[in-house]
């Protein structure tokens, strides 16, 4: 009986635990009466919370889309912010999402699957208008094939079709990423992993022939 109580003890202190840690770790927008705040959380440091320089309150609101993504979106009548950054040069107004990482407003096409800097993820020379969506991280737009954020412009787009999510073919063309397999033939082409193929003349790493 003695063993049963401690058992059923532990139980609910490990219940009491998982729900203490996941109350505590809270990640979102919050304003108060200064101003506009996101709270995050570090393992390191813990919960934090950092105000938004800037950030109009009178105006702010989240912003939830049906996106498999986990960013926090929010924005005021000035700016977007997306996990607690200003995003810079995106009207939050027209901002909505597309579908496959890709979100747009009335001027561009923004891709944040993968990135270097999420203040850099328009895609250049696209109309938001015509993107057409294909498959993660493929998407085209008129004559231009989209990968994530890069692009290139194909004379036989319609014929592409992806492999994976680094390869692709056309009926003239073999793609990786987004840029053209200079030499490779698509009917024999095979990929062997996501930076290397070979067709029934050359092996291919990282977009080239292999030295």
């Amino acid at each position: 009986m003695y063993f049963e109580i401690i058992s059923v003890f532990k139980r609910w202190a490990y219940v009491a635990l998982a729900l203490s840690l996941m109350t505590g770790c809270s990640t979102g927008y919050k304003v108060e009466r200064d101003g506009v705040y996101y709270e995050y959380w570090n393992e390191g440091s813990g919960q934090n919370k950092k105000k938004i320089a800037n950030a109009d309150a009178r105006t702010f609101e989240e912003l939830e889309f049906d996106c498999d993504c986990s960013f926090k979106f929010g924005r005021d009548k000035n700016h977007l912010y997306i996990d607690g950054k200003t995003m810079r040069n995106i009207d939050p107004a027209t901002f909505n999402f597309v579908g496959n990482c890709i979100f747009r407003d009335n001027k561009s096409a923004y891709f944040f699957g993968f990135y270097n800097d999420i203040n850099d993820c328009a895609i250049k020379d696209v109309n938001p208008n015509k993107i057409k969506l294909i498959s993660y991280p493929w998407s085209k737009a008129g004559d231009t094939l989209i990968h994530g954020g890069d692009n290139l412009i194909l004379d036989d787009i319609n014929s592409f079709k992806p492999i994976d999510k680094d390869w692709g073919l056309t009926k003239q063309h073999v793609i990786y990423k987004s840029k053209i397999l200079a030499g490779a033939d698509p009917k024999t082409f095979k990929v062997i992993n996501s930076y290397s193929g070979k067709d029934k003349l050359h092996d291919y790493e990282f977009g080239k022939i292999k030295d």
